[in-house]
């Protein structure tokens, strides 16, 4: 294994660089646990080599080739890039709602809305509802954007957020009944990995259908 600059490089057949994010999430360390699972069960020999990477520099760094596999992106984030391959099967299937204060109207009804920073899906429903965008550095932030009334609403995924010690401060923020918009989220591969991301995309369907790929999301969410 190489390191430069802070990043490491693949040097060997049997190692594989992941980029993640935010590290101390519940949600990131079960994704990590079933990332670890499918790539085992593609080929024991392999050894991923975890990478904390914002979202722009993963992306820069997969299309370098500095690192192997980028985690739940969507379509949208590799939409121009011949560098990489996706996995077919998604890894999750994502709901985003609308957070308001006291009560939820339609989108249409709202003109200002706070997404967080690098959400370019977020920012695609936006454009489809013409609304002005205030950019946050977490859902948190933009929800409080919400209660201070700097903004109408918030659009994001949220996770549970509202129940969470951080979101006990969020009184009077309301979500939406329903989804605005669901996006699909999956394994990117560099393309030197076309063939490990079409075994990921089948071992990937099958640890759902069997109840494994939700087991091993529960387990870690303990």
């Amino acid at each position: 294994m190489l390191w430069l600059l802070g990043i490491t490089f693949s040097v060997s057949a049997t190692e594989m660089t992941v980029a993640y994010r935010v590290h101390t999430d519940d949600i990131s360390r079960a994704t990590r646990a079933i990332i670890a699972e499918v790539m085992n069960r593609v080929d024991p020999q392999i050894e991923l080599q975890w990478i904390e990477m914002p979202l722009k520099r993963a992306e820069r760094s997969i299309e370098k080739g500095i690192i192997d596999i980028d985690i739940n992106r969507t379509k949208l984030a590799y939409i121009d890039s011949d560098k990489v391959v996706y996995a077919s099967t998604p890894l999750y299937e994502i709901d985003y709602y609308l957070y308001a204060r006291t009560y939820v109207l339609e989108p249409s009804n709202y003109h200002r809305v706070a997404i967080k920073f690098g959400d370019s899906f977020a920012l695609q429903v936006a454009d489809k509802y013409q609304w002005q965008v205030s950019l946050a550095p977490t859902e948190v932030a933009a929800m409080t954007m919400v209660q201070n009334q700097r903004v109408q609403a918030m659009l994001g995924f949220g996770a549970g957020l509202l129940n969470s010690e951080q979101g006990k401060e969020l009184t009077s923020i309301r979500r939406s009944q329903e989804p605005v918009e669901t996006v699909n989220l999956y394994m990117v591969f560099h393309r030197r990995h076309s063939a490990k991301a079409n075994l990921a995309s089948q071992v990937i369907k099958n640890m759902i259908d069997s109840g494994d790929f939700a087991a091993i999301y529960i387990r870690n969410l303990q």
